[in-house]
């Protein structure tokens, strides 16, 4: 039997060198875990394919298609299924946006999986070979916090060459705060952990020297945090993560995490007003102690990737050159932007749709680089052409040569890390995608527009379908 595990092109920060595509970024962990939980059935033939660095193979033949669906790749998944359908090959949905919006997704399925999938795709495989496959799997399992036994993902089904990243691990998954515009707390209401013999295992599979987690909150639990940077300290590998401003709070675990080879952590800053932040319900971060998380993390020798968030509802005019100055003040070593949006299922979504200030329900605008909603202190086109100029100006080459002078393997992070967004500038400028800055900024949108944000509305009341197997 032939299985082939798709995801769309999300339009990440990526390099093109003629025919070859580079993603900035980690691979991806969900199609190779998937993989992992199929084997051991003889007879099973997984292919991988993930359109941000390799092309979907529209003609091919499968026996099972499986799709992962994330809220900016909606649009293309639903028409993929959709191809795949048509020639007769049975598809199933799953991912972030399926858990979201199950109603929605039924519709361009043979089936869907609704939350975490390690205990129900291998049953979704084993009820298929069998010509049993249910519309819906949930996994139903509300108690407990730890996630055991998951097999190391299939690294050797991707193309290597195509991440800048190849190799990625997941320790924890959840997030312990309720951040107004995340999804995370609502497709993972708990904060679950894998044990750390099993972290351990899956890190030492790994070849090389690097990796990186691609937990959205690797030390919410600092007890279990402690414990796994100890375990992987003998190892004698480089990694990065991703953590809150709050890691400046705890030099015992900051240093803990320096002794395991933390060289690169994702922090998001979001806002220099204070106000803002409490708007969206992260006022643990404090504006004012920017500049002491920065030493604190320099001081253990980590490259800082710095996210600032623009649209929120303090925001006027003047945030932009208030935040590029803010950034180049405390030397963030990687910056990075993203647009206010109001994903389905969170917080800023219900309040948005309260004060009708929804701009657009095309799904494929919902990628942090297209306005969708109606800022309160500022036009959309102002927002987007602010966005636009903050990332031009933070990323002169003036600006990369001083965050990126020294020696060593910081100095080579953040130079790498630095000219893809200076790339992506590029792209802010001349690729047609973001000549607008959202779908109802272009009369000629392509056709079905319509359909998604109707398909939005339904499945937003139907809910979970009927049929489901936990």
């Amino acid at each position: 039997m032939k299985i082939l595990l798709l995801m769309p092109d999300a339009h990440m920060h990526k390099l093109k060198i003629g025919p070859l595509v580079r993603s900035m970024r980690e691979a991806p962990l969900s199609l190779t875990t998937l993989a992992a939980l199929a084997g051991g059935r003889s007879g099973i033939e997984i292919r991988i394919v993930d359109g941000s660095v390799d092309t979907i193979p529209l003609g091919e033949h499968p026996d099972l298609v499986g799709i992962s669906v994330i809220t900016g790749t909606a649009p293309a998944a639903y028409r993929i299924a959709d191809h795949y359908r048509r020639r007769g090959i049975p598809v199933v949905l799953g991912g972030v946006h399926v858990t979201i919006l199950p109603g929605e997704a039924i519709r361009h399925a043979d089936s869907i999986v609704i939350g975490m999938a390690e205990r129900t795709w291998p049953r979704l495989i084993d009820d298929f070979m069998r010509g049993a496959m249910a519309p819906c799997y949930v996994d139903a399992d509300a108690g407990g916090e730890w996630i055991a036994g998951v097999p190391a993902p299939r690294r050797d089904l991707i193309r290597r060459g195509g991440y800048m990243m190849p190799d990625s691990v997941h320790a924890t998954r959840g997030c312990k705060r309720t951040c107004d515009f995340c999804a995370v707390p609502v497709v993972w209401p708990r904060y679950y952990k894998r044990p750390v013999a099993d972290v351990v295992a899956d890190v030492k599979s790994i070849p090389g020297r690097l990796f990186c987690f691609n937990d959205v909150s690797l030390v919410d639990d600092p007890e279990y945090a402690r414990e796994l940077f100890e375990a992987i300290a003998p190892l004698g590998k480089k990694w990065g993560g991703l953590a809150t401003v709050e890691i400046a709070n705890r030099p015992d675990l900051l240093e803990a995490m320096r002794r395991s080879g933390c060289v690169y952590l994702l922090l998001g800053f979001e806002s220099v007003n204070q106000a803002n932040l409490r708007g969206i319900r992260k006022g643990f971060n404090r504006a004012d102690a920017y500049r002491r998380v920065m030493d604190a993390l320099h001081g253990h020798g980590i490259t800082v990737q710095g996210c600032f968030v623009f649209g929120l509802d303090e925001d006027g005019p003047a945030v932009f050159a208030e935040t590029v100055d803010e950034v180049l003040e405390l030397g963030v070593d990687i910056p990075r932007y993203s647009l206010y949006t109001p994903y389905p299922g969170t917080a800023l979504f219900r309040r948005m749709a309260a004060e009708d200030r929804i701009l657009s329900y095309n799904w494929g605008d919902y990628d942090t680089m297209h306005v969708v909603f109606e800022p309160r202190r500022m036009s959309p086109r102002e927002l987007f052409d602010g966005f636009k100029w903050a990332y031009r100006e933070t990323f002169r080459y003036r600006h990369i040569i001083r965050r990126s002078a020294g020696l060593g393997l910081a100095s080579i992070v953040n130079l790498i890390g630095n000219m893809t967004y200076r790339a992506f500038v590029w792209r802010l400028d001349h690729e047609p995608r973001f000549a607008r800055h959202c779908s109802i900024d272009a009369p000629g949108a392509p056709p079905g527009e319509n359909e998604w944000a109707e398909a939005f509305l339904a499945g937003r009341e139907a809910g979970r379908p009927a049929g489901c197997r936990s």
